[in-house]
């Protein structure tokens, strides 16, 4: 259908259809083994889906509060405080969204102004740059440090100045699966000692860390968690990707203006849901739930790297989340752009996600990059085969 008047300006002329779209779509018209897009193939506990069908059935299907469940609400805040010591209240301080991202969009679009500064730290979530750029503000673009990821951070004591508003940082980190430590809280907290800048801390993989590691957030350093939104999913952590329920903690000064956003934005979301996952981690199953996620994530990362370690694939097992991250350099030359594409509509093919599309489009790694994201929160089955075809592409 041909539009009558003139073409609408872009607000975003840079922008397409994401790389996760895209090569899941490729994937399904090829009929190539999906490990690309991040959800999980693992069914929801079957606890949980009692409790929302049950929460259907007892009428909880109109509009949740703004805010979001209160029951909820008191949940996360329970939780943050056994896990962290720090005491979020759940009236004003914490804000239930359609999944993490859409608090994540609320927050940037309604702390970021025109003439302000963000500093993200690539690679980095494709959401952050262009949410920036929508809400007037200016990108500013921090390297982390190879081989492993680590922050930079002199890179960003440069970096900062009187316009930086706000500090993008995530962990586990997506798509490297690179975790923080003690030490990396601190040092971020002395950063920005002195300055007005919110860290904005995107931490939906949050409680899957591998290895005995900690699973720290920024609300483990109560000076930085003062300048903090913290974001999670349930989505993530309750293998339901589908139900788009997440959540925003922070001071009630930054929640305030978030909710003037998400209430004409959102304004609500799966009531059901929410009534029903607050009902599942009230009971034994779901904090048995809850407790066993990390090792059940850490075995399905070992099932992968175990079934790649004699091959030309070269990695570092992720520290944390549900991504790992493979270099084809050893047996294969060309960018990973143009890699994955042929690997999916091969036959018996597999689809992946390219590690530069994480990063600026202008960036030398669109051309340069040999690394991929692969997603392990599969099935054993879906896992081995992944593995299988992996093998296959490295000649092994």
């Amino acid at each position: 259908m041909d539009f009558p008047g003139s073409a609408p300006a872009s607000k975003l002329p840079q922008v397409g259809t994401t790389i996760f779209t895209e090569m899941s779509a490729l994937a399904s018209e090829h009929g190539a083994l999906n490990v690309a897009q991040g959800f999980p193939d693992l069914a929801p506990p079957a606890a949980l889906r009692q409790a929302v069908a049950h929460a259907m059935e007892s009428g909880a299907n109109q509009y949740a509060p703004m805010a979001g469940n209160i029951r909820l609400r008191e949940w996360i805040a329970a939780d943050c405080e056994q896990r962290t010591g720090t005491i979020y209240h759940p009236a004003d301080e914490i804000t239930i969204g359609a999944g993490a991202s859409s608090m994540l969009f609320a927050a940037i679009m309604a702390l970021v102004s025109e003439g302000d500064e963000v500093i993200i730290m690539e690679p980095a979530y494709d959401l952050y740059a262009p949410v920036v750029r929508l809400a007037g503000g200016t990108v500013r673009r921090l390297e982390r440090n190879l081989p492993d990821y680590d922050l930079d951070y002199q890179g960003l004591r440069t970096m900062l100045s009187r316009h930086t508003r706000m500090v993008v940082v995530n962990s586990p980190h997506n798509p490297t699966g690179a975790t923080w430590g003690r030490e990396d809280l601190e040092e971020l907290h002395r950063c920005l000692d002195g300055s007005d800048a919110i860290v904005l801390s995107d931490e939906v993989y949050g409680p899957i860390v591998h290895d005995g590691r900690e699973a720290l957030s920024a609300a483990h350093h109560p000076a930085l968690a003062a300048r903090t939104l913290i974001a999670g999913s349930f989505g993530k952590v309750l293998h339901a990707t589908g139900w788009k329920i997440g959540w925003l903690a922070g001071p009630a000064a930054l929640m305030a203006e978030v909710r003037k956003v998400h209430q004409y934005d959102v304004f609500s979301t799966g009531a059901p849901f929410q009534a029903g996952i607050a009902e599942f981690l009230s009971q034994e199953a779901g904090q048995t739930h809850l407790a066993e996620l990390a090792s059940t994530y850490t075995a399905l990362r070992n099932r992968l790297c175990d079934g790649l370690q004699d091959t030309a694939w070269s990695f570092a097992p992720a520290e944390g989340g549900y991504f790992q991250v493979l270099d084809y350099a050893a047996f294969h030359s060309g960018s990973d752009q143009d890699v994955v594409r042929d690997w999916t509509r091969a036959p018996q093919g597999i689809a992946t996600i390219p590690l530069s599309s994480f990063y600026d489009p202008s960036h030398p790694l669109r051309t340069e990059s040999t690394r991929i994201r692969v997603c392990f929160a599969k099935q054993p089955d879906t896992l081995d085969l992944a593995i299988e075809r992996l093998r296959r592409l490295a000649g092994s």
